[in-house]
């Protein structure tokens, strides 16, 4: 959860709050399937999504085996991996050489 007052602290001590793309909420933590997860991420993929994923599921999480079919797929549709800061430092990039 964040608010105003998260993001004013966050900024004022120099931080980025980072959340996901609001679009690529896996909802892994339901254990939909992982046929499901990994649809779900393929069919809504943009260049400098932030895909929410949990490590820890209740039960047996189906994420692994989702990111096994997730990875190949869009690595074979040309995107790549960054981390958060390096998407930053893209992102920077791309502003920098739009027209004001």
């Amino acid at each position: 959860m964040y608010d105003e007052t998260l993001v004013d602290i966050s900024n004022n001590m120099g931080l980025k709050p980072i959340l996901w793309s609001w679009h690529q909420d896996t909802r892994d933590w339901n254990r939909p399937g992982v046929q499901k997860i990994a649809n779900k991420v393929i069919r809504n993929a943009h260049n400098g999504d932030i895909v929410l994923f949990h490590d820890h599921v209740h039960g047996q999480s189906q994420t692994r085996e989702a990111l096994k079919i997730i990875l190949p797929e869009l690595e074979k549709q040309g995107y790549r991996f960054v981390t958060v800061s390096e998407l930053i430092k893209l992102s920077n990039t791309q502003q920098a050489g739009k027209p004001q």
